[in-house]
């Protein structure tokens, strides 16, 4: 049996700050795993990479035995993300935000196009 997520030896850098340092471990399905450190030590940076918000990593993240972020779909609809402080940017328009969203649940772009028309019918 196959972990439902494996990183393996994954380390990402902003510039010169070390977030991650080739970090390894395992999550079987159905077991519930805690994830603490203190500030900085690169938590956030691991859960955007889980759920496919960071692409530019090294090392491997495999959701299912399958590579990441190929498989980014199947993902978007078993793995969610609520940041501590959730904020638009305030050049962010409506359309632009709905949009993302979509891509974050893993519509395709025809889905996401149909349904952004359909809500927008209501506004």
């Amino acid at each position: 049996m196959h972990p439902f997520i494996s990183f393996q030896k994954v380390s990402k850098n902003y510039r010169e700050l070390s977030a991650l340092d080739h970090i390894s471990f395992e999550i079987n399905e159905g077991e519930v795993f805690g994830y603490i450190g203190p500030n900085g030590a690169g938590k956030t940076t691991t859960i955007k990479i889980l759920v496919n918000l960071i692409r530019d990593f090294q090392g491997a993240y495999l959701f299912k035995n399958e590579k990441m972020p190929q498989y980014a779909a199947q993902v978007f609809q078993m793995l969610g993300y609520l940041p501590q402080g959730v904020s638009f940017q305030e050049w962010r328009t409506v359309d632009m935000a709905l949009k993302t969203f979509g891509r974050l649940s893993g519509l395709t772009n025809d889905k996401i196009e149909e349904r952004f028309k359909s809500c927008m019918k209501n506004v």
